[in-house]
């Protein structure tokens, strides 16, 4: 588990308690829909990129939830020493990375477990 600022404290399980967090989030909304006759969708932004998705139990979250809006987009900005594009849907000539597209994540995704019927992609504008 990482990301976040250089001060987070990561534990192995925190990749099953993001599960068991979204698990009672779900049992909660359900609970509140039988009282009032409605059905409450949960969804999650989720990252584009293996480096972080890795941490994440993909399929069972997409046991859990109703979709997984991937945050498909910069995947290149003004880190990088050459320009490339933001979001591309395949990967572009002279791309060091073979995964910072659109095509590489959603295969990663699909690989994880998660239904394509579960994927919304948030694209630039």
């Amino acid at each position: 588990v990482g990301g976040g600022v250089e001060t987070n404290i990561y534990r192995p399980e925190d990749k099953h308690n993001m599960t068991l967090l979204m698990l009672e989030f779900r049992r909660q909304l359900d609970e509140l829909g039988q009282q009032n006759g409605h059905r409450y969708l949960l969804t999650a932004a989720v990252p584009a990129g293996p480096a972080l998705y890795e941490h994440f139990g993909l399929k069972e979250l997409a046991d859990v939830l109703d979709w997984m809006n991937i945050m498909a987009y910069d995947y290149h900005g003004a880190w990088d020493k050459t320009t490339n594009f933001n979001a591309p849907l395949y990967r572009a000539g002279g791309d060091t990375s073979e995964t910072n597209n659109v095509d590489a994540t959603v295969k990663g995704y699909l690989a994880a477990g998660v239904p394509a019927k579960k994927i919304n992609l948030g694209l630039p504008f």
